[in-house]
């Protein structure tokens, strides 16, 4: 038997590498496919990376994953030192570091290890004890100056940073002179710094694709005003696709982005282009989407500008935030578009972020999308689906919180049905949020066991939200759970952050490209109405029951369609000396609910009554959090056409053994930071008196509170005397 099942095992990576594809070469990378049992590998691929925006400076990198080393290669327009970094949010301070050069006397090249000072943002770079940059080759000419040096890809120094799917900021810099031992200068102007995923492949057009194979379809709005006063504005376009009489694939896209103002600035936060079904609705007329083509458009999600067929535009098909350069397709995928029976309308949505109003005086914005296709098929179909947390005021970030997490499930109800029965391959995600996003994941669960992490990046960049492209492209069968896990700073800010759609609002979405293309838009969940206002201890409202409040939330309804003029809370007229957040929470649907019971705290809008809750106690907010992902949630399926209705459901999260990387070699790597626990174990019971707070949410709640702080301090005390 055993001879029997090393022959077919032999047999199996015999078939696994006659399905490797020879490497794609262009200027921007090279890669290797592997298709193993349908799931395809990318192997030794390779990433060009213009650093300034002058094409002054050029970063190449490659992975070499047995020996675990990462290779670079540097060509800059300089004859002296050439810097390069890396650090988490930017500043030379604590980064790690590498000069490089090549001796004019001598013609050797060399690396010097190094790091930032901590004491000092701008001062000169401090030599390592251990030099862990090691150079291959480098030579210059009379211009420019080329080194190939390699690194491990975490070498265990205090002084390096580990390199991870993290985003990375890489800092750069170089000078007109080879540097001098012990008298490392700065770099001078010559600088500057990059977000990046340094782990992940990017494709990029191939090369194969000529210019009679590859077409563009530009799709912009048109002469959109942007009044100084705005601080977000989501405007919606209706396009129609070109002529195309038989099936083409989108193989790419990229931002077509204009500049605004005095300075230039780029006032987009984010885009969508949607696929839009012109028979979604009974009684719809299809002659009505050519009227709309005519149309500059009209803003996004209102009940009274927005026609109801426009909710019809659901599946995403192209996809670009803040930072992102877009997004290529790997050679064996591509999203469908045209022929007889193809979509024939698309919406365009943009979000455009003026924070403050003080990014510009006027401006009037064609911003969009380029898209690329080809008539020659992929083997494959390719879609974009969007997943998270629905956006509601029920996603609450407390204030003052160093992290605080927020879970999305996309879980059986929609997979189990909806999916295929080898499931799908995913090939990339990008994770969403607005400014107070930290630490996001995409997150697989089987079989009550959590997967490796489809996307993990503790190092969440707002301002670069690039699609996590996968080396490893992810299987996710019928049954299984996809969570999108956001994680929140809200240190500075003095009164919670609820879901929403401006940047001062929160979001926790994922965009997932997958393959093959199904008829899932989205995938859901939130935290349930009802359940949410009972958790904070409010079981009526004036002039409203329940099921009416539930109705607001779920289908975007109007409040004064339920509540009596009397009945509404007193709105302040003068706006004019108010911020942004203020207004935000003005006209927040939190703040037209006011409470009947419990008397405690009737007469209170359920806004002010959060705003008075005690935030800064850590064991209420842990408690919030736990409520808010380990209870329920009411997932939703969307489906992009009407051929199938899956109903909503509640369920609870789930039950699961978290994935846990493996543990780190580097013994430097395993100690506990005991000052913290230290000063987190001083704080004993002097925040307890909080009972006429917690009174409406019940006296058990407050004496589990009661219990846990006394059994936490207990454990401190006992640890600390220990």
């Amino acid at each position: 038997m055993l001879p029997i099942l090393i022959s077919f095992w032999i047999l199996y990576v015999q078939l696994c590498l006659c399905f490797s594809e020879a490497g794609h070469n262009n200027n921007n990378r090279t890669y290797n496919v592997v298709d193993c049992g349908g799931s395809m590998h990318h192997q030794n691929w390779k990433r060009h990376v213009m650093m300034d925006s002058n094409g002054l400076y050029w970063l190449q990198w490659w992975i070499n994953l047995n020996e675990k080393m990462i290779n670079f290669e540097v060509k800059v327009n300089t004859q002296g030192f050439i810097g390069l970094g890396f650090s988490k949010d930017g500043r030379m301070s604590g980064a790690d570091i590498v000069l490089l050069w090549v001796d004019d006397r001598t013609g050797q090249a060399n690396a010097l290890d190094c790091h930032g000072s901590i004491d000092s943002s701008n001062g000169a770079p401090i030599q390592d004890d251990t030099q862990n940059y090691h150079v291959i080759f480098g030579h210059q000419n009379d211009s420019h100056t080329l080194v190939q040096f390699t690194r491990k890809i975490d070498t265990c120094d205090p002084y390096d940073m580990p390199l991870t799917g993290d985003t990375l900021k890489l800092i750069w810099s170089f000078g007109d002179t080879d540097p001098v031992y012990g008298s490392l200068k700065g770099h001078g102007r010559n600088r500057g710094e990059k977000s990046l995923h340094l782990l992940s492949p990017v494709f990029e057009k191939q090369s194969g694709e000529t210019d009679s194979s590859d077409s563009k379809w530009d799709v912009t709005v048109n002469n959109v005003t942007i009044e100084p006063s705005m601080d977000t504005l989501y405007w919606c376009k209706i396009v129609r696709l070109p002529k195309l009489t038989k099936k083409h694939h989108i193989i790419g896209y990229e931002a077509l982005l204009s500049r605004s103002g005095e300075k230039q600035t780029n006032i987009v936060h984010q885009m969508t282009l949607f696929e839009c079904q012109t028979n979604f609705y009974p009684g719809s007329d299809p002659a009505s989407w050519d009227v709309w083509v005519k149309s500059s458009g009209t803003v996004c999600n209102s009940n009274l500008l927005t026609p109801r067929d426009w909710d019809s535009c659901s599946m995403a098909v192209a996809v670009w935030s803040s930072g992102s350069m877009g997004q290529f397709l790997p050679s064996h995928v591509g999203i469908p578009m045209g022929g007889s029976m193809g979509v024939k309308y698309y919406m365009l949505e943009i979000h455009y972020d003026n924070p403050n109003g003080k990014k510009l005086i006027s401006a009037v914005d064609h911003s969009g999308f380029r898209i690329h296709y080809t008539h020659n098929l992929r083997p494959y179909d390719a879609g974009i689906m969007i997943s998270g947390i629905s956006i509601s005021d029920t996603q609450l970030i407390p204030p003052g919180q160093k992290l605080f997490r927020s879970v999305g499930i996309c879980g059986p109800s929609c997979s189990s049905v909806i999916f295929p029965q080898n499931g799908i391959k995913i090939i990339s995600g990008m994770i969403h949020s607005h400014q107070a996003g930290r630490k996001m994941s995409l997150r697989h669960i089987r079989d009550g066991k959590e997967l490796s992490r489809i996307v993990e990046d503790d190092n969440f960049d707002y301002r670069y939200q690039q699609f996590h492209q996968l080396a490893n492209e992810t299987v996710v069968l019928p049954g299984d759970y996809i969570i999108t896990d956001c994680a929140y700073e809200t240190i500075e800010r003095k009164r919670p952050t609820f879901g929403g759609y401006s940047t001062k609002q929160e979001m926790c979405l994922s965009f997932i490209t997958y393959y093959p293309k199904i008829e899932l838009a989205g995938c859901y969940s939130m935290t349930p109405v009802r359940e949410f206002f009972e958790m904070f201890g409010v079981s009526q409202f004036y002039s409203l029951n329940m099921t009416d409040v539930e109705n607001l939330f779920l289908y975007n309804g109007n409040l004064l369609d339920y509540i009596p003029k009397r009945a509404s809370p007193r709105i302040r007229e003068n706006h004019l000396n108010m911020t942004v957040e203020d207004l935000l929470y003005e006209e927040s649907l939190l703040n037209k609910l006011v409470i009947s019971e419990p008397v405690e705290f009737h007469d209170r809008t359920f806004l002010s009554h959060l705003i008075q809750l005690p935030w800064s106690e850590p064991l209420f907010t842990k408690r919030v959090e736990q409520e808010l992902i380990n209870g329920k949630h009411m997932t939703f399926c969307r489906i992009s056409n009407d051929s199938i209705s899956i109903p909503s459901e509640i369920i609870r999260f789930p039950n699961f053994t978290t994935f846990v990387k493996p543990a780190s070699t580097c013994l430097n790597r395993l100690f506990i930071n005991s000052a913290e626990l230290s000063s987190n174990g001083s704080r004993l019971l002097s925040d307890l008196a909080l009972s006429l707070i917690f009174v409406g949410m019940g006296l058990p709640l407050l004496f589990e509170l009661i219990q846990e702080k006394l059994l936490y301090t207990f454990c401190i005390i006992r640890f600390q005397n220990d």
